[in-house]
């Protein structure tokens, strides 16, 4: 059996370790001169009972790309792989150039037109996240290059 079908039968995941250092920067839109720096936001929302479904709706369809658009690529967005959590919660983590800029993406993107009519459409029915908890991180210079 060649490479090309064993990584065709063992799926998305074992592409990974073959993704080089540029790809992935390229992939969370951050250029070789900016890796290592920077500032990591974790964020873990808990939705209303009832409305997990349409908040992974809205990230997929919307949220990702006006973050984007705002300078604040996703470096990855994840749900809990079990009870509790895996019904209510998402997890996911930005970069920022820094503190101060991500205060300014984040009141730019509550300002931005888009974003304000993707809410209001989402929510026609309620609002969906009840609690927001955010965590400002720092790299670590020993950590893998994200």
């Amino acid at each position: 059996m060649n490479r090309r079908n064993a990584l065709q039968m063992m799926g998305a995941a074992a592409v990974v370790p073959f993704v080089t250092e540029p790809a992935l920067l390229a992939a969370t839109s951050v250029g070789a001169e900016e890796a290592g720096t920077g500032i990591y936001e974790l964020r873990t929302y808990t939705a209303f009972p009832g409305k997990h479904a349409a908040l992974l709706e809205r990230f997929g369809k919307y949220e990702m790309a006006i973050f984007a658009r705002m300078g604040m690529p996703g470096v990855g967005f994840w749900v809990p792989d079990e009870e509790p959590g895996k019904s209510t919660k998402l997890v996911y983590i930005l970069r920022h150039k820094s503190r101060e800029s991500a205060k300014e993406n984040w009141a730019r993107f509550q300002k931005d037109p888009e974003w304000i009519k993707v809410k209001a459409e989402s929510e026609k029915n309620g609002v969906l996240v009840e609690v927001h908890d955010i965590l400002f991180l720092d790299l670590l210079p020993f950590s893998p290059k994200v």
